[in-house]
Formats: structure tokens, C-alpha cells, sequence
């Protein structure tokens, strides 16, 4: 079957498009947090994220760098799919994602643009992000703590994870699995450009 190309309407200008997302994952925060009946301190005390940061959030100022996004997803035990525009939208049992049509979350902070794979696909058991890293990009120097489970195969490039106690590198080709509720971090050990397939359990992604 062939497919039709999207609209030229829906492409935004990157800066508009980079105001348009932190809007409305404010606005998709701040629904989550009274759903929940917290205040913003509230959040803030629950999450270790403070609350003039979230507050930032939530007014559209500033994009949740990705510990504080894990952080405040782990604390409303909510998807962090909250991040993406098709947030709790009508899943489907087949999800397609066309290469050009990925919606896409920028870390500028870290070096990082993810890619969604999962479409529209009922959220919260797997859910897959092509990770695109600039050299000397990584996760930040403190570890990162979620519940779930998580695979990283490296399509392009190199990463070094830190695990527990444990370092490895990997090359193009090699993969790593572990319990994500372990201390872990990662960065580029490429000189230029690394790309990696990563998979999540849990739903706890983006």
C-alpha cells in the first residue's frame, strides 16, 4: 500500500515547535499533579525536584531535563509518555511510525534527541526511543533510577554504561540488559555521532 506524505502544515518551525512542546507538557504536568490533588510543594517534596522548577514547568518555561522527568513520572506512578504529544491518545493495535514522522524530545542539557517508536501503541508494558547522541553527549553525572527493565543496542557509534559497580563500552552491534532499578548511567564514547535502539519496560520511558 503506498502512503500518502503528511501535510505541509503540520511541519513547525523548530523554534515554535520547541515552545509548542514545552507548553503543552506543562499543561499535561500540571493536569497529572491536580489529578493527583498535590500541590506544587507537594510534588515537589514527592519528586526531590523543586518546586520553582516545576512551576517553570508547568507555565510553559522550561522543558523537564530527563532525571527530573523520571523523577516526576515515578512520583505521580505515571508513563512518561506524558512528554510526547500522543499522550493517552486512542491506542491502536498495529502502531506504524513512518522514519519521517517520529516525534521527537530534544535534551540540548545532555546531548540527546530521542525518537518515539511506539506510536500510538497501548502504552505501559514495552516501548522503544532511537536515541541520537552528539559527542561528548551522556546522561548526567549522577545515576538514573526507574523501575523496569531496559535494552540498549548500539546501532552507530559507541556507549559506555555504568551499571552497579560495572563498566562496559560497546561498539556498533553489541547490546546491554539490566534491571533499571540499578544506579546507571551512560555517555558517548564515540568522537562524533552514536546511535542506539533502546527498549523499556515498565512503561517508565519516553
Amino acid at each position: 500500500m503506498t502512503r500518502r506524505p503528511g501535510p505541509m502544515s503540520s511541519l513547525r518551525p523548530a523554534e515554535g515547535r520547541a515552545a509548542g512542546d514545552a507548553k503543552s507538557i506543562g499543561e499535561r504536568l500540571r493536569r497529572l499533579r491536580l489529578d493527583r490533588a498535590l500541590t506544587i510543594n507537594g510534588l515537589a517534596k514527592r519528586a526531590a525536584v523543586p518546586a520553582s522548577t516545576i512551576s517553570k514547568i508547568e507555565n510553559g518555561l522550561l522543558k523537564p531535563s530527563l532525571v527530573h522527568a523520571i523523577n516526576l513520572a515515578t512520583a505521580l506512578q505515571e508513563n512518561l509518555g506524558f512528554l510526547v504529544d500522543r499522550y493517552r491518545s486512542e491506542p491502536r493495535g498495529t502502531s506504524i511510525v513512518y522514519a519521517g514522522e517520529r516525534e521527537r524530545l530534544e535534551f540540548p542539557d545532555m546531548g540527546l534527541t530521542l525518537h518515539d517508536l511506539s506510536g500510538h501503541f497501548d502504552p505501559g508494558v514495552l516501548e522503544a526511543r532511537y536515541g541520537v547522541l552528539k559527542a561528548g553527549a551522556h546522561s548526567g553525572r549522577a545515576p538514573m533510577v526507574h523501575p523496569g527493565d531496559e535494552i540498549c543496542c548500539v546501532v552507530k557509534g559507541a556507549i559506555t554504561f555504568d551499571v552497579g559497580d560495572e563498566r562496559w563500552t560497546l561498539a556498533a552491534g553489541d547490546t546491554i540488559q539490566f534491571k533499571s532499578d540499578v544506579p546507571h548511567r551512560w555517555e558517548n564514547a564515540a568522537r562524533g555521532r552514536t546511535e542506539v535502539l533502546w527498549v523499556f519496560s515498565d512503561g517508565l520511558s519516553f
